[in-house]
C-alpha cells in the first residue's frame, strides 16, 4: 500500500522544503515528523545526500567562475 504522506512528504523535501514546512504542508505531528524524515533519509539517491544545494548557493557559483567557469557546450 502507497503511503501518500510519505511520497508527499518527499516530493516537498526534494522540492527544498524544510522538515518543519512539509510537515506543515501536511499538518503531521512532529512524532510523525520523525518517521517520515527517517524513512525519507533512507530513499535518497547519492547515499543519503539527497539533491545538490549548490545550484543556489552564490559562493559556490562564485568559487567556480573564478576557476574558469562552467563548460559550454557548442551546438
Amino acid at each position: 500500500m502507497r503511503n501518500i504522506d510519505q511520497e508527499t512528504y518527499s516530493v516537498l523535501r526534494f522540492g527544498g522544503a524544510s522538515q518543519v514546512r512539509a510537515c506543515a504542508e501536511l499538518c503531521v505531528s512532529s512524532g510523525r515528523m520523525r518517521t517520515l524524515e527517517a524513512q525519507f533519509r533512507v530513499m535518497r539517491p547519492g547515499g543519503g545526500r539527497g539533491r545538490p544545494r549548490f545550484a543556489r548557493d552564490a559562493a559556490h557559483v562564485s568559487a567556480v567562475l573564478e576557476a574558469g567557469g562552467f563548460a559550454v557546450l557548442g551546438r
